[in-house]
């Protein structure tokens, strides 16, 4: 019976030095913010084609008969694709070429339409 209690003593013991404090007085090391994602925004639409830029780098794609182009989740038009508004453009074969532009939002400082 002594052995059985010293025995349980002794692993309480070891169990206790094993474990680290929960509050100890170390310090917090300062967590920095991961940086914030930047979705690709439309930089400019001319004629047939769409740039948009992401982060640091701009692409432009050319806008054919057969991209299709959604703004808001309605069908739209070319003319409907304004400079700040968030986008994700599909491509295809051709990487050059955008087979579905799909843009939202209303650009940074944009004026929406008045009745």
């Amino acid at each position: 019976m002594m052995d059985r209690a010293l025995f349980i003593a002794i692993s309480v013991l070891l169990v206790a030095l094993a474990t680290p404090p929960a509050f100890a007085g170390s310090k917090k090391k300062k967590t920095t913010a991961p940086p914030l994602y930047q979705a690709p925004v439309i930089a400019s639409v001319t004629g047939n084609t769409i740039t948009v830029s992401e982060e640091k780098t701009a692409r432009t794609f050319i806008i054919t008969q057969f991209t299709e182009i959604n703004v808001n989740g309605q069908r739209a038009a070319v003319a409907d694709l304004k400079p700040g508004m968030t986008v994700s453009v599909t491509i295809g074969v051709d990487p050059t070429r955008a087979s579905r532009i799909n843009a939202t939002g209303v650009p940074v400082g944009g004026n929406r339409k008045k009745n």
